[in-house]
């Protein structure tokens, strides 16, 4: 687990990001090069993994985390942008998700619910069940 600095400063970024995200996205589209194969991350609907997660979270919080982890998304986000870059975007997906799911703008309790013990420790059960087994 990051320390909490670290952790702090990806919440941070998180929250500039999801920010920046939501006024993107009121901005006309930006014409994008037809040969260029990479997601515009900006601009992505995520409705579809929300209403997945949602549905997922009636089961429980471990549910939901599986379904976020699992959406295809999260594959392409990694090749794209690597480690820090995904660490940043499901950060900025998960504060964008609570405040979908919650109908609140209020981004301190969406980090506070991202940070909360509980969550953590389903988020991690959720990545180490969803992780191939090591031989």
């Amino acid at each position: 687990m990051a320390s909490a600095n670290k952790q702090h400063k990806r919440a941070q970024r998180a929250k500039t990001k999801a920010k920046q995200n939501r006024s993107q996205r009121q901005a006309a589209p930006l014409e994008l090069d037809p040969d260029d194969q990479r997601i515009d991350l900006e601009s992505v609907d995520l409705t579809d993994m929300f209403i997945a997660m949602r549905e997922a979270g009636k089961q429980s919080q471990q549910a939901l985390c599986a379904a976020f982890l699992n959406f295809p998304l999260l594959e392409i986000v990694l090749e794209q942008e690597g480690e820090e870059g995904a660490t940043d975007f499901i950060l900025a997906a998960l504060i964008e998700y609570h405040q979908w799911a919650a109908n609140s703008e209020d981004e301190a309790a969406a980090l506070a619910w991202i940070e909360s013990a509980q969550f953590q420790a389903d988020y991690v059960a959720a990545s180490q069940a969803l992780s191939p087994s090591a031989p």
